[in-house]
């Protein structure tokens, strides 16, 4: 299904795209909390260090990782909406 983006209300398209978004942001939290704990219970005091050593460098790289797709979106949604 392909749905134009370009015709229509400008609030409503926008917050029916964001809603993915969000529910995306939501789950990946979820996912760090749910794993937060299992290691926690179960690994141990060091494991859980690692893993809150780490959650800052794998947000980094989907950080830099959506800036690169978002700036790439750009000229693609430029020439999208000339119907180029």
């Amino acid at each position: 299904m392909e749905k134009d983006l370009t015709q229509g209300n400008t609030l409503k398209l926008i917050i029916q795209f964001c809603i993915p978004l969000i529910g995306g942001a939501l789950f990946q939290q979820f996912y760090n909390i749910v794993d937060t704990m299992i290691v926690g219970q179960f690994v141990g005091v060091n494991a859980l260090a690692a893993v809150g050593a780490t959650g800052s460098l794998n947000f980094l790289v989907i950080g830099f990782t959506l800036g690169l797709t978002n700036g790439f979106g750009i000229p693609i949604a430029q020439a999208f909406g000339a119907k180029k």
